[in-house]
């Protein structure tokens, strides 16, 4: 679990990168973004201390790395399931692809 923190309040993003050492990685490298505003980014945004946050304020060491932890693992899933209907995309386009082939050989050996 990679994980980068992009917080306005100084006081909890030191909070949290004490709390998360190891598992602090860059932007680029990360697994998701751990932040108490909403961002436009493509990785998946856990929040803290809003309203319909992940974590409300305040919070225990142990309260953030177990809701990290499930939320990390709720995002690998989603991956899966999204892996495996991409797979059954790809696999139905080659099907209809090969059926479309077939039929447009067959009207021109009949034509």
């Amino acid at each position: 679990m990679k994980i980068s923190f992009e917080c306005d309040c100084i006081l909890l993003q030191k909070t949290l990168l004490l709390f998360c050492q190891e598992f602090i990685a860059y932007n680029s490298e990360c697994d998701f973004i751990v932040s108490d505003r909403r961002l436009n980014t493509q990785k998946p945004l856990f929040l803290i201390g809003e309203s319909g946050s992940h974590l409300a304020l305040p919070f225990t060491k142990k309260a953030l790395v177990e809701n990290l932890k499930e939320f990390y693992s709720a995002i690998q899933v989603k991956g899966v399931k999204e892996s495996k209907k991409g797979d059954f995309n790809a696999e139905l386009d080659l099907i209809l692809a090969n059926f479309k082939a077939d039929l447009v050989e067959l009207f021109k050996r009949h034509s």
